[in-house]
């Protein structure tokens, strides 16, 4: 069985170099900008920054409790926020406006439909291929 770090599926290591923290979350002043214009709170800013960010590095939304602590302590850090400062996700609303305004950023459109047409031809495609190779 393929262990799910060797998948196309980024996940986040268990543990993130100074460096791979410097690069990947470190939040642009341009982007700390940009999160505090669109939000109301510390937290809310914290949640956003770290959507963008894992965005940003794994082409996808990582769930809250999926981001590791060492990522959250070091935006936290990047933000000048106290230690008792936590990235307020709120509610499925909040976090799905986080999620739109973060592909807007990136200029990413959402459709969820296109994407599982894509998805069912490139399936179909391995299978396909698959059969060839097993006949």
């Amino acid at each position: 069985m393929t262990w799910i770090e060797r998948t196309a599926y980024p996940q986040f290591k268990r543990l993130a170099s100074a460096r791979v923290l410097h690069v990947f979350f470190t939040p642009l002043p341009e982007e700390v900008d940009w999160v505090e214009k669109r939000t109301g709170s510390p937290e809310s800013c914290f949640a956003l920054v770290l959507t963008l960010k894992g965005f940003q590095k794994m082409a996808r939304f990582p769930s809250p409790d999926e981001i590791p602590e060492v990522v959250i302590d070091h935006v936290r850090r990047c933000l000048e926020l106290p230690e008792d400062v936590w990235p307020d996700h709120g509610s499925s609303g909040r976090a799905k406006a986080h999620r739109k305004l973060v592909r807007q950023r990136q200029g990413v459109k959402y459709d969820a439909g296109r994407a599982r047409a894509i998805a069912v031809v490139a399936i179909r495609k391995a299978a396909q291929a698959n059969d060839l190779v097993h006949d």
